[in-house]
């Protein structure tokens, strides 16, 4: 029986990291075209017409795209750094094609499984994604 609750986490761990991994690459992505850094959702098929009221950004699409595990915008960073062998300015106010874009996408699992759930306890899943600027916004 230990042995079947055992498959049954293990199962959930993977398609957490899975979840997170995905997370951290569409965060990615985003952030490679749009450096709005939050917003109230992540509707990728409407224009940002306002920085004001943007309709998608980097940290809630991230976090949308984890949805299922409930991962929120603050298990979500992102950050700017200039690459290797570069010269350029890469911090978040004056950003240009090129620099690299990380997205971190964190979360905590624990099994469901008491056994198993006192054997290990709760496990830090982490996925970063790193990506160059494609397109400076705005």
């Amino acid at each position: 029986m230990l042995v079947l609750v055992g498959v049954f986490d293990v199962g959930r761990a993977v398609y957490a990291y899975n979840t997170v991994t995905n997370a951290a690459r569409v965060g990615g992505r985003v952030a490679s075209v749009n450096q709005i850094y939050n917003s109230p959702g992540c509707d990728q098929n409407k224009p940002i017409q306002s920085l004001g009221s943007p309709k998608w950004s980097v940290v809630a699409c991230a976090a949308q795209s984890a949805v299922s595990l409930g991962i929120a915008p603050v298990n979500v960073t992102v950050t700017y750094s200039t690459p290797p062998d570069k010269v350029l300015t890469c911090s978040a106010g004056s950003l240009q094609v090129g620099c690299l874009a990380t997205v971190t996408v964190t979360y905590q699992y624990t099994p469901v499984t008491p056994i198993i759930g006192n054997l290990i306890g709760s496990i830090t899943i982490s996925s970063t994604s790193q990506v160059a600027v494609e397109n400076v916004f705005p």
